[in-house]
Parts: C-alpha cells; sequence; structure tokens
C-alpha cells in the first residue's frame, strides 16, 4: 500500500512515519519502491529491510523530501529524490552486462548499493559508480522458521519461480520425470505466478502443462506468506537451477528453513549455495532483457543432485539445517538494517 503525500504506509504492526513526526537526532531516511507491500521480489524486500531499520530506531517516510537520505530501491531509470538528499541507488541485476542507460542514471546518485558480490562485480567493471556497496537481503525468522522435517510416504520436491524460463521449471520438471516417472513415492510441487511454462515431456515431445501429471501439483494461485511457508516445511528438496539473480529470494529462503536447496552456483546464488546443494554451471549467453552472459545450469550434476538428495537425505538435511542457523544468526532483516546504518553513518543524524 502506497500512501499520498502525507508520507505514511502501512506495513503491519508498524508505519512509515510521516515527517512530523522525526524529531532533530533521530536517525531518518527517505524510501522509494513503487511495488512495496506486494509478494514481488521488491517489494517483499523493501518492507523486511524497512522493517528492520525501524527496529533498530531509524524512521523511514515514503519517497519524502525532508530526510538527508533517500534510498531508490528500484531499477535505474526510476530513482527519486532531491538534490539536497543523500541519493543512494539501490538495484540488483542478474546477468553480466547491464542496460545501456543505466550507467548515466547510477552516476546521478552519491552511492549505489546491491545484493550480491556478483552485482557489485559486474557494476564495477562498468565502472558506474565510485562508492558502490553490497547491502543483501535477509529474512524475518519469525516467518521462515527452521524445520526439523521428517521423511513420510513420499519424498516431495519442490520449485518455486515467476512464470518465466530463466527460473528453471522445465529443467527441474524434466529431470524429475527423467528419474522418477512411475515412481509413485516421489512427488513434485511447481509454484509459479500464473501458468507455469513447464511441460509434461513425452519423449522427445512437449505436451500439456505439467501440472496434468499425476505426480506433479501445479500451484498458480497467489499465496499468503504462512501458506508459502507451510509448502517449505512441507518439502523435502527445494529445487531452483536459475540462469541468473540478482539475489535469490526463493534458495534462501528455503536454506534458511532448513530445506536441502539445490541452486545455481553462479550469479547472485553463489553467496549461499555453498549452505546446502551447489549446482555446478558455466556462463553462456544471457536471453532476452539480460545482456552479456549468465548462468547454465549443469544438467548432468542437477540429475545426480536430485537423485543424491534422496539417497542421502538426512546428510543433505543436516547440512541445510547448518546453513539456517548461519542465515537465522547472520542475515535476518535487523542484521541487513544494521549494515544499511554502518554504511551510512551519521549522515542518517543529519537534516536537509
Amino acid at each position: 500500500m502506497i500512501s499520498d503525500s502525507s508520507g505514511q504506509v502501512g506495513i503491519g504492526s508498524s508505519s512509515i512515519v510521516s515527517e512530523t513526526s522525526i524529531e532533530e537526532g533521530t536517525a531518518a531516511l527517505s524510501w522509494f519502491t513503487p511495488a512495496l507491500g506486494t509478494m514481488m521480489g521488491y517489494g517483499v524486500a523493501a518492507v523486511g529491510l524497512i522493517r528492520g531499520l525501524m527496529n533498530n530506531q531509524c524512521f523511514v517516510g515514503y519517497n519524502h523530501p525532508h530526510p538527508k537520505v533517500h534510498v531508490s530501491f528500484v531499477q535505474p531509470e526510476w530513482y527519486q529524490g532531491t538534490d539536497r538528499q543523500f541519493r543512494v541507488g539501490y538495484t540488483p541485476w542478474e546477468s553480466t552486462v547491464i542496460p545501456d542507460t543505466w550507467k548515466y542514471y547510477m552516476q546521478q546518485q552519491d552511492q549505489i548499493w546491491t545484493t550480491s558480490q556478483f552485482c557489485v562485480d559486474v557494476f564495477e567493471s562498468f565502472n558506474v559508480h565510485d562508492d558502490i556497496r553490497l547491502v543483501p537481503h535477509g529474512i524475518d525468522p519469525e516467518v521462515w522458521t527452521i524445520n526439523d522435517r521428517t521423511l513420510a510416504d513420499k519424498f516431495v520436491f519442490l520449485h518455486i519461480g515467476g512464470s518465466t524460463e530463466r527460473k528453471g521449471a522445465q529443467k527441474v520438471a524434466d529431470t524429475f520425470l527423467d528419474l522418477y516417472d512411475g515412481d509413485e513415492s516421489k512427488h513434485l510441487i511447481i509454484k509459479s505466478n500464473g501458468p507455469s511454462e513447464a511441460r509434461w515431456r513425452r519423449g522427445d515431445f512437449y505436451g500439456g502443462n505439467i501440472g496434468h501429471h499425476p505426480q506433479v501439483t501445479a500451484i498458480t494461485s497467489d499465496l499468503s506468506v504462512t501458506d508459502l511457508v507451510r509448502i517449505y516445511h512441507q518439502a523435502h528438496c527445494l529445487v531452483y537451477p536459475t540462469n541468473g539473480e540478482g539475489f535469490g529470494f526463493i534458495p534462501f529462503q528455503g536454506i534458511a528453513t532448513g530445506l536441502p536447496t539445490i541452486t545455481t552456483n553462479l550469479t547472485a546464488t553463489a553467496d549461499f549455495a555453498d549452505l546446502s546443494m551447489p549446482l555446478n554451471a558455466s556462463w553462456t549467453d544471457g536471453q532476452g532483457l539480460h545482456l552479456g552472459q549468465w548462468a547454465e545450469p549443469d544438467l548432468e550434476h542437477l540429475h545426480f543432485l536430485m537423485r543424491d538428495a534422496v539417497d542421502n537425505w538426512e546428510d543433505h538435511k543436516k547440512k541445510a539445517m547448518h546453513g539456517a542457523r548461519i542465515i537465522h544468526s547472520t542475515q535476518t532483516w535487523d542484521h541487513v538494517a544494521k549494515v544499511v546504518m554502518d554504511i551510512l553513518g551519521n549522515t542518517l543524524y543529519e537534516r536537509a
């Protein structure tokens, strides 16, 4: 929910404060994200970090001219802020070449933040700014709780991702059926935003939607965060062979619940893939808007890992549970908020 010019935006039990509640000597910044309050990646991350900042006594006004610091968490062409503010552009990207116009907009900012070491490296290679900082994403530990799973009658694989080839749903579906077609003790859940692009392969031909296969459940409807977490908790292995991520919320959240998670060990997910089951990949030409190169997951290794997830599940669960404890102790939104406050330092306490 985005407010009018009053600066008030509700985010659960907290609210983004208006100008009148910001007092002299109080840490404060202005924030802009058009998708604020939605289930989109930008919106989820923005609300999480805003809550973390407010938990650390840093008050946040929505796209407001008063605070000294303004953060635009959005693609560069939509950066906001005034000339009187310390303007921060906060942007992820998924391939090795940025769009042509980005460098110009980034250079108008006082500082650039991005979400992974991969993105830092890409932005530095294009000399977009002389002050680039790593500000990763985090979790709400009360939502993404650690679950000590047990095996039941069925081993459940899970894939979550938007209706786009980049997320790898077809690779997951093909590998699952190669390994376990006809084995009713194995099941695959595919959750997508809208109809999944994954099809049911019959030999060398692709037919109907993968959800028509008796061993596959396709979920296309919107889910609450509570219901989404419940799906993570019910699964035994998350499979996410992505071509490229700016951060990689889905596999990060999977590991945070203690779920054995197969994810590509290139682009942003390389920052945490080793906490569970890293998937080998090589560089290949990007597609569509993604210029330069991105990751091509190794399908032979994907087959191996999905089979190994079943054959040695207790070992993989133990490693994922350890990874979850690392995330919960080092990378909640409160931890990320402290990174932000350390970066900005006294600037947060100055009035424009």
